[in-house]
């Protein structure tokens, strides 16, 4: 789940290329906030065209939870039977009214037995470079070029696991992602982000700044689809994959991409995120990662999607939380067998296949903070710097002691002082906190852009490859 940093980096650090649109002043808020994409169609599309699912609950509403009530052990986690169940117990209600084969034509359903089931997150289609496409509502998280792409780190497009070479230069794939919340979520971003797409926020009795609908509600869920430009050919285990339309960046080398311009192209399931609010685990979140694998028997692409395992916790007792010389064997985090190439966080805490290797899903998400509204986000300024850090990963020190840590909502982020201690905590929502980012730069119009923003006009996509 962390390979969102790009798209809040494009609201940490707008840019250098493109100046500030001028139409940017005549669209309000509302209008910017709820776009459905960034981009539009082409003449003559008759392809499928995503929708935001803004209409969030007024009131929290009562979400069926049955893996709340499995006995697991949150204090020696194992891959067990028992959080086997629990995890199929979320994977069931999540694919509950979903095609077998999430086919392009259908994408994903937000509407499940006549009601809304699935929400989205605003904000998400005004960065030009990475924001929301109009196809499937995808976002660009990993995008950048071979210069300065690291193998598993940074914010590059990823080097899957088997990829093959061509010409001895391993090739680079976008990843392209949409993420959606359940009603109990979605109640909760409804109150943070009104109608007049400005964040609601209030000064609690401490005189912390805080943002409305937070907490999240035991019952919540989160769902991240991961999409990569790799197909079979590429990394034979993505066989039977999804095959959805998307306007991607135009490719321009196997290793490099255009930065603004956009084209149609399919892209495949290579992992879905799971998250879950449960009260029993040390920072109120459990999360689980399903990587795709072809090779696995099973009629649909849901057969085929297993969980590479569960994290409660980012495990403080472990290397490089530690010394290495103190270290204890993880306890928050249980992998399972794969019989793909496993891809493993920071010392075999949890990740997915197209996620960084120097980090987990837990450590990164509870990292989400944001700035005031309107504030430009500067990562070890203003928020925690969660995406990298010297010695990220590789060596003990204050850092990882830090970022390695459980913490609950609404606590500040562990060891942090002045602006950093009261940055305003999103209780582990990264795409909360790329809203935030997002909010920022608009509202910080003289800044430079990369790419043109949503209030710009829009550039026709090109046609599909």
């Amino acid at each position: 789940m962390k390979n969102i940093h790009a798209l809040i980096q494009a609201g940490l650090c707008a840019g250098l290329a493109v100046a500030a649109s001028p139409s940017l002043a005549q669209s309000t808020p509302a209008e910017l906030a709820f776009r459905s994409s960034v981009d539009q169609p082409p003449p003559g599309w008759t392809g499928p065209v995503f929708k935001l699912s803004d209409q969030y609950p007024k009131a929290t509403p009562g979400c069926p939870s049955p893996w709340l009530k499995r006995k697991v052990d949150f204090k020696n986690v194992r891959w067990d039977h028992a959080w086997e169940a629990y995890i199929q117990d979320i994977v069931n209600y999540v694919k509950e009214g979903q095609s077998p084969d999430l086919a392009d034509e259908v994408g994903w359903r937000t509407q499940v037995k006549g009601s809304t089931r699935w929400f989205h997150v605003p904000w998400m289609a005004f960065d030009g470079q990475r924001g929301r496409e109009f196809v499937h509502g995808l976002t660009n998280e990993l995008s950048t070029a071979e210069s300065v792409f690291r193998p598993g780190r940074g914010s590059g497009a990823h080097r899957l696991p088997g990829a093959k070479q061509v010409n001895g230069v391993d090739p680079l794939f976008e990843t392209w992602s949409v993420g959606f919340y359940n009603p109990c979520g979605g109640a909760s971003i409804g109150q943070q982000w009104p109608k007049s797409g400005e964040p609601a926020t209030f000064t609690d009795k401490a005189g912390r700044l805080l943002a409305r609908g937070m907490p999240f509600p035991p019952g919540t869920v989160v769902v991240k689809i991961l999409n990569t430009t790799a197909d079979e050919r590429d990394v034979p285990y993505l066989k039977g994959s999804t095959n959805w339309q998307a306007n991607g960046h135009v490719q321009l080398t196997p290793t490099t991409y255009s930065t603004c311009d956009r084209q149609v192209r399919r892209v495949h399931l290579v992992q879905m995120d799971l998250a879950v609010v449960d009260p029993r685990s040390p920072t109120r979140w459990v999360y689980t990662t399903l990587a795709y694998d072809g090779n696995l028997p099973g009629k649909t692409v849901w057969d085929r999607l297993k969980p590479i395992g569960v994290q409660v916790g980012s495990d403080g007792q472990s290397f490089p939380a530690v010394p290495q010389a103190q270290s204890q064997p993880l306890h928050e985090t249980a992998v399972s067998p794969m019989h793909i190439p496993e891809h493993y966080g920071c010392y075999e805490r949890l990740a997915g296949i197209v996620d960084q290797a120097n980090s987990s899903c837990v450590s990164c998400h509870m990292g989400a903070f944001a700035a005031a509204p309107g504030v430009l986000q500067t990562q070890g300024t203003n928020v925690p710097a969660i995406f990298n850090f010297p010695g990220m990963c590789t060596e003990f020190n204050q850092a990882n002691s830090q970022y390695f840590s459980d913490y609950k909502y609404p606590a500040a982020f562990p060891g942090s002082t002045g602006e950093i201690a009261a940055a305003i905590p999103l209780d582990s929502s990264l795409q909360l906190q790329v809203a935030f980012a997002q909010y920022a730069v608009y509202k910080n119009p003289q800044q430079p852009r990369t790419c043109p923003d949503a209030g710009s006009p829009a550039t026709p996509a090109s046609a599909p490859r």
